[in-house]
């Protein structure tokens, strides 16, 4: 996995070589009950662990009893899960290198981007996520990386109006007591969030959790586990959602060959739908996904719909791809300097870019300096300097303003009297 690789001792079968002192019919007792397990056979797995607890009461081992602690753990979270396998829609399930996942999640820009984790604000820090998550404004940057504890944990970062960024801090410790947590993606609301975790209530591996940030205290509610079929005894990698196409994304390791993961497509539902646990003649088929076209509507064309998929994504690609906006005469846009054919026009065009950035600029400038008035005793000497500074600042934009008209205008005459 690029970057980071998750942990994956929690499925080898050779663990139970490390309890000192236990048989080797007892370690067999414990891998060939985390196997069924594994396999969804969970009867099987709670026979052979109940066997293996029996052996311990005979001769105790502190290391075996901890490791049968955590599988009990997580068998019961598999069993308790069965009741609420949530009904979805698969679209698609397409199986990708694990190294380079995210290029086939096809998001569009409103619902953020997920960039490659070398993005600057990240260069001096050790990111343990396959990606990090920017907002669709590029104003607020999320990510993992170890704290001091060497536990995973979610970092955030905000722009300030000066465009730089604010110093990184823990999403919270809500997020850090439920174990190792990475992959993070925010919802458009910017209060709910989706991560992988190893916590507790994780019944193997990665899970994929769901937290929602109270919108008075900022502060991040206990996490909750998706259930089946998102989660399953093996590693989810990460969950992605289109909110205004109703589009999901979630990647896992099941039933993969080593070297590659799984990315189900789905249509979210807007209200959760469950199975009705009685009424379904295999429950655990549902839960594991054994066949996704149980889950399709007959009538539904899915060809078609991963194809409009695609093509929202390329829009999207082409848009993101722009260098700068610009509107021509006849609603045409130019978004690239290849776009203009007047010499005269690009060069034109250049110092118009760069008197741009600063005329933005100097309106964050302003809008800083508004808000610190406002907070300013207007008593004090420091609120007139800060007046006049804001005064200063107004009459630089407006000349800035007509200057950017005058540009505009001399490239806009500059590419017609070149056609």
């Amino acid at each position: 996995m690029a970057k980071a690789t998750f942990k994956l001792g929690r499925y080898i079968w050779g663990a139970c070589a490390f309890l000192c002192g236990t048989s080797a019919v007892k370690a067999d007792l414990l891998s060939e009950g985390r196997e069924a397990f594994m396999n969804y056979d969970f009867e099987l797995a709670s026979e052979k662990y109940e066997k293996y607890s029996n052996n311990l009461k005979k001769s105790p081992n502190a290391s075996g009893k901890e490791l049968l602690d955590q599988y009990l753990r997580q068998l019961e979270i598999a069993e308790n899960s069965l009741d609420n396998v949530q009904k979805i829609e698969i679209i698609d399930r397409i199986d990708v290198p694990t190294s380079d996942y995210i290029k086939y999640i096809k998001l569009p820009a409103t619902s953020g981007k997920i960039l490659n984790p070398d993005v600057s604000l990240l260069k001096n820090r050790h990111n343990l996520s396959d990606f990090a998550y920017s907002s669709e404004a590029g104003d607020i940057m999320m990510w993992s990386e170890n704290d001091a504890d060497h536990k995973e944990v979610i970092m955030q970062s905000e722009k300030l109006m000066d465009g730089s960024w604010e110093n990184p801090v823990n999403v919270g410790d809500v997020i850090r007591e439920n174990g190792n947590a990475r992959n993070p993606f925010l919802l458009t609301d910017g209060l709910t969030l989706y991560f992988s975790g190893d916590g507790e209530e994780s019944m193997g591996g990665y899970d994929l959790f769901v937290a929602t940030k109270d919108p008075v205290s900022g502060e991040f509610r206990q996490p909750i586990g998706l259930g089946y079929p998102f989660n399953s005894p093996y590693n989810e990698f990460m969950m992605a959602i289109d909110e205004d196409n109703g589009i999901g994304w979630w990647v896992t390791d099941r039933n993969c060959l080593d070297g590659q993961v799984s990315i189900y497509i789905f249509k979210t539902n807007e209200v959760r739908k469950n199975y009705v646990l009685d009424e379904e003649d295999d429950i655990i088929s549902l839960a594991r996904i054994d066949d996704i076209s149980v889950t399709q509507d007959p009538s539904t064309d899915y060809v078609r719909m991963l194809k409009d998929i695609d093509l929202r994504y390329k829009k999207y690609e082409k848009a993101s791809s722009a260098e700068f906006i610009f509107p021509m005469p006849g609603g045409r846009v130019a978004k690239n300097m290849s776009d203009f054919k007047s010499s005269a026009a690009k060069r034109s065009l250049q110092q118009y870019l760069q008197a741009l950035d600063e005329h933005q600029a100097l309106e964050k400038k302003l809008s800083a300096l508004r808000k610190q008035f406002h907070k300013t005793d207007k008593k004090k000497s420091s609120a007139s300097a800060l007046r006049n500074q804001i005064l200063d600042i107004e009459k630089q934009i407006e000349w800035q303003s007509d200057r950017l008209k005058k540009m505009r205008n001399t490239i806009i005459s500059s590419e017609i009297n070149n056609q």
